[in-house]
């Protein structure tokens, strides 16, 4: 049986909530070189975060850019959640970046896991272009983000979850 949080809506206007917490603010730099997500996972560790929203980004080039696309799934069309890695190989510029830092379980232990959207583009030969960023996205030139920690807030994990089997659930939080 799936939690409320789980299910599609049974209205237009239904939502789930939950009341967080600011807490510490940051603004960090990536300079040429740095893999994005890399970085924000060993920020993470470094300042014991749990939780956080990445919220802004400026000054961020990339070379190369990898990461996620949403795509149809020719082989299954009521795969919803499809998704292909595409790598942008040509220097881009990071045109808006937000997400959040949260913890997942792999291997029995847990992680900061960096969940981060972001268009990038800006080139003469790279369209505007986005996804879920990936590691092996490297920093050319500089690249500065803001996070904030958030506090008040535990992760719900889906009913039947098997941390041995399953990577990255749907997710949900509780005030705690």
């Amino acid at each position: 049986m799936k939690e409320s949080w789980e299910k599609d809506a049974g209205k237009p206007n239904e939502y789930h909530s939950v009341e967080a917490k600011r807490a510490r603010e940051f603004i960090l730099r990536l300079t040429t070189g740095a893999d994005v997500y890399l970085a924000l996972q060993q920020f993470a560790v470094d300042h014991g975060i749990r939780f956080a929203k990445i919220h802004a980004a400026f000054m961020g080039g990339l070379q190369p850019a990898k990461f996620l696309m949403w795509a149809p799934d020719t082989q299954n069309p009521e795969n919803w959640h499809n998704e292909s890695e595409v790598t942008i190989q040509n220097q881009s510029m990071i045109l808006s970046m937000s997400g959040v830092i949260h913890p997942r379980i792999m291997k029995g232990e847990e992680e900061p896991f960096p969940a981060i959207h972001f268009v990038t583009g800006g080139a003469w030969d790279v369209p505007s272009i986005g996804g879920h960023l990936n590691p092996g996205t490297i920093v050319k030139g500089v690249l500065e983000i803001f996070i904030t920690e958030i506090l008040g807030i535990d992760v719900l994990l889906p009913s039947g979850y098997d941390p041995e089997s399953d990577v990255a659930p749907e997710n949900w939080y509780k005030e705690v």
